[in-house]
């Protein structure tokens, strides 16, 4: 969980062009710069509020909020960084559709990139060593190195075929030369079918950590036993996580933005050598 005030987050605005640039990427009218402006349309209207105005509507304001307070996550990240994989994953992030309602599918690459960033971002800045690439993610914990294959079900009834389609990506890469000691994690994000990304949390200071993790508690209860939960026996024997994560905007008082997510690391059960390691090194991120 990370606090950033409206301004603290617009600036952005100044470094955001220059690293971009370093990554070899154009900068233009995208998502994560649409997101920004939704920010300083924002404070503007908290402004006019201030000296008595009436309330305007903000476009996209909901998903600009969510959109930036995982811009501004990564950033702090991944500014100094220029990598291949990065610019990839970044250039991807990039497009696609501002409003989330646009959103199908078919054109759902953007935001399942972001997720691979922002994932790789809460574990960065929470001071665990990780890498971008294929697979999606490579953390460090230990002297041992896992795997993350990440995905984003776009439906409840997807879940479950999501996670096995992540394990068997996983098993392919685990099976590589140089991976005999590796283990996976299959990360799953449930924020696209808990929001559909029309959903913020507007809650008092010390409330919002409480209310999302207990809305992921409640799914997890609710659709466990239809995503397999417990019933890990058909993947790959190194496969040692399944981890749900869930993410929201929550704004306090139309003053502070906190980019807020919880995860749930789920035991397959397959390796406990490997269990042990993740699930004692593991820094607190959530």
């Amino acid at each position: 969980m990370q606090i950033a005030s409206f301004d603290t987050v617009l600036e952005l605005l100044k470094d955001l062009d220059p690293w971009l640039k370093s990554l070899g990427i154009k900068p233009k009218n995208d998502r994560w710069h649409e997101a920004l402006k939704t920010v300083a349309r924002a404070r503007e209207q908290r402004l006019r509020i201030e000296r008595g105005d009436k309330r305007q509507l903000v476009p996209n304001y909901i998903p600009g909020l969510f959109d930036a307070t995982e811009v501004h996550e990564i950033f702090r990240a991944f500014g100094t960084d220029n990598s291949p994989a990065l610019k990839d994953k970044v250039t991807r992030a990039l497009s696609g559709p501002i409003a989330p309602l646009s959103e199908q599918p078919n054109n759902s690459t953007a935001r399942n990139a972001m997720f691979e960033l922002s994932l790789a971002a809460d574990w960065k800045n929470g001071g665990a060593r990780v890498e971008l690439g294929e697979p999606d993610i490579l953390l460090y914990l230990a002297q041992t190195r896992f795997h993350v294959e990440c995905k984003r079900p776009f439906y409840d009834h997807s879940v479950r075929a999501n996670i096995m389609d992540a394990a068997s990506q996983l098993r392919k890469e685990l099976e590589k030369p140089g991976s005999e000691n590796d283990y996976g994690i299959v990360a799953i994000s449930l924020s696209r079918i808990f929001t559909k990304g029309e959903l913020v949390c507007f809650a008092p200071a010390g409330e919002g950590k409480r209310i999302i993790r207990d809305a992921l508690e409640e799914m997890l209860n609710e659709s466990g036993k239809a995503w397999g939960l417990g019933q890990f026996r058909e993947l790959y024997d190194r496969i040692v996580a399944v981890v749900f994560h869930l993410a929201s905007p929550w704004d306090i008082n139309g003053e502070r933005l906190i980019h807020l997510s919880t995860a749930d690391f789920r035991s397959t059960g397959k390796n406990a050598k490997g269990w042990e390691v993740l699930s004692n090194n593991l820094p607190s991120f959530y």
